[in-house]
């Protein structure tokens, strides 16, 4: 008796079962009269965040200075330093790793514009594109990091940007190659004189044919 109640219950299951692919459903972009906006897409709940998105570190994700720790600038020297908001600190310790995924990521993305020593020579100006920034300009080369990265996610001048194209990770990490480009290209101080050191004597010459005692 237990068995054929067993074996109805399944009968009686099986017959109500729907396959996923024909069971009601929503498609993207229809409209809809079940809600009252007339839309089968539904917008994200207010005050929600994707995972992944909070974005709280504003530093690692904008290469601006935190807001708290901005000085207030002078209406004098306001329009004097254009990178007042840009940081002037990576948001994470460089690493040769990380210098080397910079590279990596530069040749792919940079290297056609900026040329592989920064010089702003790249294969399409040669061909005649607009001429690169050159990163050893004694501008660029006082210019913070977080410029770097603004003109990375957000473009600059003829340049797009490339934030969808370069996660923020790869962008700091090109900005650490680029600082090892300028540096390698950087000439050498000539060293400098050690204070109150007397200066080397020179050999006094001696008169022709005499002798010393």
């Amino acid at each position: 008796m237990i068995g054929i109640l067993l074996f109805g219950v399944c009968l009686i299951g099986g017959a109500c079962r729907r396959d996923m692919q024909d069971q009601p459903r929503m498609k993207p972009y229809r409209s809809s009269s079940f809600f009252a906006d007339g839309l089968s897409s539904r917008q994200p709940v207010q005050g929600t965040i994707p995972r992944g998105y909070l974005r709280s570190d504003a530093v690692l994700f904008t290469g601006k200075k935190e807001k708290s720790a901005q000085p207030t600038p002078s209406p004098a020297n306001a329009n004097k330093n254009p990178y007042a908001d840009d940081t002037d600190t990576f948001p994470f310790p460089i690493t040769e790793e990380i210098v080397q995924r910079g590279r990596e990521r530069y040749e792919i993305f940079c290297v056609v514009c900026h040329g592989l020593t920064g010089d702003g020579d790249g294969m399409v100006v040669r061909r005649g594109f607009r001429r690169a920034a050159n990163f050893h300009d004694d501008r660029l080369r006082q210019a913070p990091v977080g410029h770097f990265f603004d003109a990375i996610t957000n473009g600059w001048g003829a340049m797009p940007p490339y934030a969808p194209q370069i996660p923020v990770q790869d962008r700091w990490a090109i900005i650490a190659y680029v600082r090892a480009l300028q540096l390698s290209q950087q000439k050498a101080a000539p060293p400098a004189s050690v204070p109150g050191s007397l200066p080397t004597p020179k050999p006094t010459p001696t008169g022709g044919g005499g002798h010393q005692p």
